[in-house]
């Protein structure tokens, strides 16, 4: 039998307490500290745990209170958002064009506090560092940069010109499938490097994307993306209004505004 990871362990374990009311509505989960000290896993690992409990509408984290568990009705509400039912999102290149990756270059560093978080590790800890540019049309257009964990596996900087596409050489070679993710995308400005690399000028807006790539061992991928706006947009494309937007609850909202 395959062996959970932690954090699914403690995930596991919380959603069934809250489903069979040990933690009723309205009540607050015990704090990261008391979390790790019962399931002796550490604040990372809880964190990842109470993550995939708010993305389940279980609970949610009130600044300055704590973790509260909430109900059925209040899981629906707080699902609202303009990009609600989202079925597929793509990311398109002027004029459609072919995208090339030049510069793959693999190498093992020390994770710093950001890596080590995203991939439940000690800070410290040795990773490989996979870094690319993507052009199109000869055109740099994204810098990016994969922070994959050594011990899961263990060889892959010995395929550095095999590495086009990360999750399928994974899932070919290991037998490790990419389960879940989270992306996050983000305005920053391109410092001197980044602006040499993508042929801007130092300082002009980029898109900064973060993502965290999870398979059934753990988080297995950390991403860092730095992308030229003006060569690249997002188009995000949903279907009807989701299932709550009917609820009376939510039409009294509505005409309160």
């Amino acid at each position: 039998m395959e062996k959970l990871p932690a954090y699914k362990k403690c995930y596991n374990k919380l959603k069934s307490d809250i489903d069979n009311n040990v933690y009723p509505i309205g009540s607050y989960l015990p704090t990261e500290d008391e979390l790790g000290k019962m399931f002796s896993v550490s604040r990372t690992t809880v964190r990842h745990a109470i993550d995939l409990l708010v993305k389940d509408k279980r609970i949610k984290v009130k600044q300055g209170a704590g973790t509260q568990v909430i109900n059925p009705k209040e899981r629906e509400l707080t699902s609202f958002s303009k990009f609600h039912n989202v079925i597929d999102i793509n990311t398109l290149f002027p004029d459609n064009a072919a995208l090339t990756i030049s510069g793959t270059w693999i190498d093992r560093i020390p994770a710093n506090s950001q890596v080590a978080s995203a991939l439940d590790l000690n800070e410290g800890t040795e990773v490989f560092r996979l870094q690319r540019v993507v052009s199109s049309n000869e055109q740099p257009v994204i810098i990016q940069t994969n922070y994959i964990r050594i011990d899961f596996f263990p060889d892959l900087d010995t395929y550095r010109e095999q590495l086009v596409d990360l999750y399928y050489f994974i899932q070919k070679h290991y037998g490790i499938k990419f389960e879940t993710g989270e992306e996050h995308i983000n305005i920053s400005s391109a410092d001197f490097l980044d602006a040499q690399i993508l042929n801007i000028k130092p300082g002009s807006s980029i898109f900064f994307n973060t993502r965290t790539a999870h398979c059934s061992l753990g988080p297995m991928e950390y991403l860092e993306a730095r992308i030229r706006p003006d060569l690249c947009h997002f188009v995000v494309r949903m279907k009807e209004p989701p299932a709550w937007y009917d609820l009376p609850e939510f039409q009294k909202s509505l005409e309160r505004v």
